[in-house]
């Protein structure tokens, strides 16, 4: 049921944004989504395009066809706002979901500051790819992120007439896969389709030419020639809305608004589910008693359970 307030404004259209609005017009909140760009979807709009990922578009289509069926719900497209329009468009309550971007100097597991960039080699991110701006030639991939992104953004290099080289840290081609039991299916695809694979060695630094990978055991460098490289490392928020509006939060009572937060990529970049749940769970909780980290439900491994 709804709260004691009556309006939300959510700024982006990505899974959060998206799953946050169908909630709360569920709720019976009059909801408005204001989108940046022309389409909803946000990184699974991007994401959905890439090899083998298609299915993954059913996150925007069902909450898309849901707030259609809304007449509490209104979005409104090419819209990208400033924390002086938020603050002045008299919500009661804003959710900021504006998502995230992939970094561009290395910055991951491997780097924990950014690595050593010769300014004469052409850098690429997921973001440029998914763009359209796909390197071609020989190509090196450093997959500092062990998801699903390096493995399909390899594929689609190859798609389109490059010779790829994977490099990652890990053991394993995209290591977390191994917790959803796709590991095995990625090396194999990877593998027929002529992408090298280089594993337990990482990119140290990169050069005019290529780059120098080490080890991660002995250290031990090897360097490989490449026309261009692309970074997959990790991301970065996109929250400057959020930092401004939070500076200015003496200003939120004078302007009607009762509640702003920052959720899904722009809080903490993760996986879409937890983006959607970030968005669920802020629907839910409106107007309701801050619980903090007491959740309704508990993980536990039964086994370990007090006899």
């Amino acid at each position: 049921a709804k709260g004691d307030s009556e309006s939300v404004l959510i700024v982006g259209a990505g899974p959060a944004g998206l799953e946050a609005a169908r909630a709360l017009g569920v709720r019976g909140y009059q909801v408005a989504i204001a989108e940046a760009g022309t389409e909803l979807g946000g990184r699974v709009a991007r994401e959905c395009l890439l090899p083998g990922l298609s299915a993954w578009g059913r996150v925007r289509d069902y909450r898309q066809y849901q707030l259609s069926q809304m007449s509490n719900a209104d979005i409104y497209f090419e819209s990208r706002l400033s924390a002086d329009d938020i603050l002045a468009f008299g919500f009661q309550n804003i959710a900021i979901a504006t998502g995230s971007t992939w970094r561009r100097d290395g910055v991951a597991r491997s780097h924990v500051v950014p690595m050593p960039i010769d300014p004469a080699m052409a850098v690429y991110t997921p973001d440029d790819l998914m763009g359209g701006s796909v390197p071609a030639r020989d190509v090196v991939l450093f997959d500092d992120d062990h998801y699903y992104m390096g493995g399909v953004l390899a594929e689609l290099m190859v798609r389109q007439g490059a010779k790829v080289t994977l490099v990652t840290p890990s053991a394993h081609v995209s290591d977390w896969t191994r917790n959803t039991l796709e590991q095995g299916a990625v090396h194999r695809r990877l593998a027929e389709l002529g992408v090298q694979i280089v594993l337990n060695k990482t990119v140290t630094r990169i050069e005019a030419g290529g780059v120098a990978t080490a080890c991660v055991y002995t250290g031990a460098r090897q360097d490989i020639a490449a026309d261009a490289v692309v970074l997959v490392t990790s991301r970065n928020q996109d929250d400057a809305v959020w930092s401004e509006l939070k500076s200015r939060e003496a200003e939120w009572a004078d302007n009607g608004i009762r509640s702003i937060k920052v959720i899904g990529d722009a809080e903490a970049p993760g996986p879409i589910a937890w983006a959607t749940y970030a968005g669920h769970r802020f629907a839910r909780e409106l107007d309701e008693a801050d619980i903090g980290d007491a959740l309704p439900f508990r993980r536990e491994v039964t086994a370990l359970a007090a006899e």
